[in-house]
């Protein structure tokens, strides 16, 4: 749990020595509160925190004191972007282990997926979809976590499409942000976007998945499947928690042709993204992979943001954007 920080009588002396005289270098602030200079930058370091002291624009390096009613309004509305960017990493986790445990289940029974098929041929999974196709009759939800789709694919899959829209399907689609780098698949997504169909983009994707109605999901790409395998799930709690998963990702993903709508602070969803899979020690070719980008293009991404941070160093990187909030 997060320390809870509290305004003590220092703290205060210091805010208070910088408003009235306007004065903020910690060795001249202990000589005028009588204090040490470790405690004074210690009371600066906490009235940051509570967003009580903002960077002067007047004194490069220096600071200034801030109202404390938007101080608060500040610290509020942080500590809401995180309590929802945290209750969006629950939902994410709850759908995947619920499908996780409907599967426990029913391979305990019988040593096999009860209600769960492999397919384990590129036809096996053709045949499949197309009779999923037919039998949709109102919702078709997609991931497109890999920006290959083969012209093949998608000739075989735009009549079966049409078909489905003419009986009132309604399409939903998401794509990486990275769809952009690929013309066939950015082709594909127009057609369906001039369909009225709504698409979506994402920075990253789980996997590869269609959940048709509330009746079947078929997942494809996830960790130790051998390609192309797929696995087509037919038990309602697992199919519910597939489609639960989507709606977390569809919630925060951005309109197709505008991945930048949800920009915060001057990041696209990409730029964040990335941020905190380095964060979390990943190496370039595994940020890239997650993010469905070429390595190059991931450490051109990651230059420029060095380069926008002033960092000389990833590790100056991380500390410089995690102090903007950045990630």
């Amino acid at each position: 749990m997060d320390e809870v920080l509290e305004l003590d009588q220092q703290t205060l002396g210091v805010y208070r020595a910088i408003l009235f005289h306007r004065e903020h270098d910690p060795e001249k602030l202990a000589v005028l509160l009588d204090s040490t200079p470790e405690d004074v930058q210690e009371a600066l370091d906490k009235l940051a925190q509570l967003s009580l002291l903002a960077t002067s624009r007047e004194a490069p390096g220096g600071l200034r004191p801030v109202n404390p009613s938007l101080g608060l309004k500040v610290l509020l509305q942080r500590e809401q972007n995180e309590l929802a960017s945290r209750q969006q990493r629950i939902e994410q986790s709850r759908a995947a282990l619920s499908a996780l445990a409907a599967e426990y289940t029913a391979s305990s029974w019988s040593g096999t997926l009860d209600g769960t098929e492999h397919l384990d041929t590129v036809d096996e999974i053709r045949i499949r979809l197309e009779a999923l196709s037919e039998s949709c009759m109102r919702e078709a939800l997609a991931f497109h976590p890999v920006n290959t789709v083969t012209q093949e694919s998608i000739e075989a899959g735009q009549p079966l499409n049409e078909r489905a829209m003419a009986r009132g399907v309604r399409f939903r689609t998401i794509y990486l942000d990275s769809v952009a780098n690929d013309r066939v698949t950015k082709s594909h997504a127009q057609w369906m976007a001039e369909r009225n169909c709504e698409v979506r983009t994402s920075p990253t994707l789980p996997m590869r998945l269609l959940v048709v109605d509330t009746t079947a999901a078929i997942v494809a790409g996830l960790p130790g499947q051998a390609q192309p395998s797929a696995l087509l799930f037919n038990s309602e709690p697992v199919v519910l928690a597939m489609r639960a998963l989507f709606e977390a990702y569809w919630e925060h993903s951005s309109t197709f042709g505008n991945p930048c709508e949800a920009t915060i602070v001057g990041l696209t969803p990409q730029e964040r993204s990335l941020l905190r899979l380095l964060a979390t020690g990943l190496t370039d070719d595994a940020v890239a992979r997650a993010l469905g980008i070429g390595v190059r293009t991931e450490r051109r991404i990651v230059a420029d943001l060095m380069e926008r941070l002033g960092a000389s160093s990833r590790f100056e990187a991380g500390v410089l954007a995690a102090r903007r909030e950045w990630i």
